[in-house]
């Protein structure tokens, strides 16, 4: 295990203590802006379909519209998490509701202590890129710590700059139900290799 890893865990026992200490903060019920969302296989390859022929639509003068479902994302963000075992969030619920994304889950901490936790973001556009700003995060009774936080907001927009390398994001717009977003190429490039 790496100093890194160490840390986190440390970090984590420490939240976990702390919350068991001023409740039952493993059982806090997280207050979810919608009911739940089931998972499955069609919804995610729909998503990835979508995307990609999103990709193909565009061009340097044409914009393309990509729609995406809270169905969709949960069901791609439940199964690659499954796949990569990267990140120890489970069952994760995701929301799109009036400009706002809700991400509910629970957060591993311990092996067998598991917190639910939300966090609730923004996507910002600029320049044709696309950023999230997390607005709060709690995890458990607690609110996430900032390192973590800057860690995994640093993660997502790192991937994100990778997409909008080649892709101009022109307008992006959170209903309730579902994310839209418009974009035209940058280049004449494919992107493929960056998303796959």
């Amino acid at each position: 295990m790496s100093r890194i890893d160490q840390i986190f865990m440390s970090v984590l026992l420490l939240l976990a203590f702390i919350g068991l200490a001023c409740g039952s903060s493993k059982n806090m019920k997280v207050i979810a802006p919608g009911g739940p969302i089931s998972v499955n296989q069609e919804s995610a390859e729909r998503l990835k379909e979508n995307f990609y022929q999103t990709i193909q639509e565009a061009s340097f003068t044409h914009e393309a519209e990509l729609r995406i479902t809270n169905e969709e994302i949960t069901s791609f963000l439940a199964i690659e998490l499954t796949k990569t075992g990267q990140i120890p969030l489970s069952n994760p619920q995701v929301w799109f509701i009036a400009g706002k994304i809700y991400l509910t889950g629970q957060v591993n901490v311990l092996g067998s202590l598991n917190l639910n936790s939300m966090i609730i973001a923004m996507p910002v556009l600029s320049e044709g890129r696309v950023t999230i700003q997390v607005q709060e995060a709690q995890m458990g009774a607690l609110d996430f710590p900032e390192n973590i936080l800057l860690s995994m907001t640093q993660t997502v927009n790192e991937a994100l700059s990778k997409i909008t390398q080649r892709v101009e994001v022109t307008h992006i717009e959170i209903l309730n139900g579902e994310m839209l977003i418009n974009g035209k190429l940058r280049y004449n490039s494919t992107i493929s290799q960056t998303i796959r």
